[in-house]
């Protein structure tokens, strides 16, 4: 085993580079789609860890429980990261449960301020007895959302406290670009005592695996692509560097480890207004290139990559057979980046008869009246269109997003021809907006844009965005403002703006959008949400309509 001296320097060195207030861009700058020059890879070099288990490590993922802002929806959704993780682990034999505190918990809430906390707290008897009865090596949560971080923290920290000897392992985007400060934080919320032994950033599924083979032996990696922990305590930070080039090696997600009619009965996947009555979430691609200055996503996924159409089919089926499922939501940040091979995935999804919908928003520059043809055909009824402003100022010098506005009403009329719901998403709120253009906006998409619906977000510097780091730089936000992020509330003054003043006029438009929409087509505001209607959770007097 190896014990170099220098090398563990260097390894001290490059965490005190990471630390500091320009974690986002030396993050970038170490990444091999986004860094100038290749980056250097070291050798493996295993350290001891532990005595040798002298068995498989036995894994439990846990899904925290969700904070969100009080005015927004509840969604229950399958953990897509973990189920991937879970898929892998079993493909090698490695045992693994996963336990979701979300849908253990779904009516089980606490509200704090602005915000609510929905699912099982992580001191529960349900999450003891399995810890209990699982005998458990190795414990993996992941932080998805910055506003989860605090959730996932007192999970650890429950996990260690039954049990000391559990490695726990975090995960997610939130860790992938800050695990110093979740180091950080981790500490100062545990009177300097550690809860997380280490981090893996990036793309889990085969770092997750290696991390576990070597701990079975009692190692770990110090040079493991990602890996972020301690030896001889010392923090060492290593750089996320490689992406998984093919897709298709990915085995499907372990969906059958979740108790997964739960999710069935409650109904309230990513995109709240379902058409079908068993839905799941999927991904066909992963990364976005546009690099969108308010999302964070597009900077630990930038370069587009894509599964086979025969992968996708081959998933779907899986899902029907296994689960009868009747409805795919698919959560991919860029769906149809690639046009053409866009247009033979949906060919190919077409004979499976399943309707699916879009709930992240989809690229205006890479959709045409030609595809969304190919797709409504292949059981496409709802597309989300991310128009985000429709302010060309906006779009250009803040958003940092090639939108062509003059082609939005093309899409929305191919749409409607076909009978599929168009939903569109605004951001408003940037650094420098004016309220006579976020005015001027609303008043062009009530006009020219016939929606069947839209959801306004107030611009929130989401850690891991280029705003972010920005407003970061330039002292107006901390990072533990940056913890409680509200995209329905001006919850950190980045704009010149009146808070009141724009928080009303967002909430007027939502409502006047509403009614405009209704009397301008009755049969499909029926049509998209009649269902809910008629099992009397949506309540149409709400600002939008709101599940009940």
């Amino acid at each position: 085993m190896a014990k170099d001296k220098s090398l563990q320097v260097e390894f001290i060195g490059r965490a005190n580079k990471v630390i500091g207030d320009n974690s986002l861009r030396d993050y970038l700058s170490q990444k091999e789609e986004t860094s100038r020059s290749p980056a250097s890879k070291k050798a493996e070099e295993l350290i001891a860890f532990k005595k040798p288990i002298n068995k498989i490590p036995n894994v439990l993922l846990i899904g925290s429980c969700i904070t969100i802002p009080k005015y927004m929806q509840k969604r229950c959704i399958p953990p897509l990261g973990l189920c991937y993780l879970a898929g892998t682990l079993e493909k090698e034999n490695i045992p693994v449960k996963i336990f979701d505190l979300c849908v253990e918990g779904w009516d089980y809430e606490r509200i704090e301020n602005n915000l609510v906390t929905y699912g099982l707290p992580p001191d529960n008897e349900k999450l003891r007895k399995i810890l209990e009865e699982g005998r458990f090596d190795i414990v993996g949560l992941s932080v998805l959302f910055s506003t989860d971080l605090i959730n996932v923290l007192e999970t650890a920290r429950f996990v260690k406290k039954m049990f000391p000897n559990i490695t726990v392992v975090i995960g997610g985007l939130h860790a992938t670009i800050y695990p110093q400060d979740i180091i950080e934080l981790d500490k100062n919320q545990n009177q300097n005592q550690r809860t997380i032994d280490f981090i893996i950033r990036g793309e889990g599924e085969f770092r997750f695996i290696d991390f576990v083979r070597n701990f079975g032996d009692g190692y770990f990696n110090l040079n493991a692509d990602g890996l972020v922990g301690y030896h001889k305590k010392n923090l060492f930070i290593n750089p996320q560097v490689a992406t998984i080039e093919d897709l298709d090696e990915i085995p499907f997600p372990a969906f059958h480890l979740l108790p997964i009619e739960k999710y069935f009965k409650i109904n309230i996947p990513f995109s709240p207004v379902p058409q079908g009555d068993r839905v799941m979430p999927m991904l066909t691609t992963r990364g976005c290139p546009v690099a969108c200055s308010f999302c964070a996503n597009t900077n630990v996924w930038r370069r587009h990559r894509q599964r086979s159409p025969e992968n996708v089919v081959a998933e779907i089926q899986h899902l029907k057979d296994k689960f009868s499922i009747d409805e795919i939501q698919f959560a991919d940040d860029n769906l149809t980046f690639d046009m053409k091979s866009s247009v033979e995935r949906f060919k190919q999804i077409k004979p499976l008869n399943i309707i699916w919908c879009t709930p992240n928003g989809t690229m205006i520059n890479k959709l045409s009246p030609e595809l969304i043809q190919v797709m409504s055909d292949s059981g496409m009824y709802q597309i989300t269109l991310s128009i985000d402003s429709a302010n060309t100022r906006t779009l250009k010098e803040l958003h940092h997003k090639p939108v062509n506005l003059l082609s939005v009403p093309g899409l929305i009329a191919k749409s409607r021809e076909l009978g599929v719901f168009t939903h569109g998403t605004l951001v408003v709120g940037m650094p420098s907006e004016t309220i006579e253009e976020i005015e001027d906006g609303f008043q062009y998409v009530k006009d020219h844009l016939a929606f069947t619906s839209v959801s306004t977000f107030i611009a929130s510097a989401i850690p891991g965005s280029e705003l972010y780091q920005e407003m970061l730089d330039q002292g107006k936000i901390t990072k533990e403002q940056a913890r409680n992020i509200d995209t329905t509330k001006v919850s950190i003054v980045q704009t010149d703006i009146n808070l009141d003043t724009l928080e009303s006029v967002v909430e007027k438009f939502q409502s006047d959008f509403l009614r405009v929409m209704k009397k301008r087509d009755p049969d499909e505001y029926n049509r998209k949400y009649n269902k809910l209607i008629n099992s009397g959770r949506w309540d149409q007097d709400q600002v939008g309509g709101k599940l009940t």
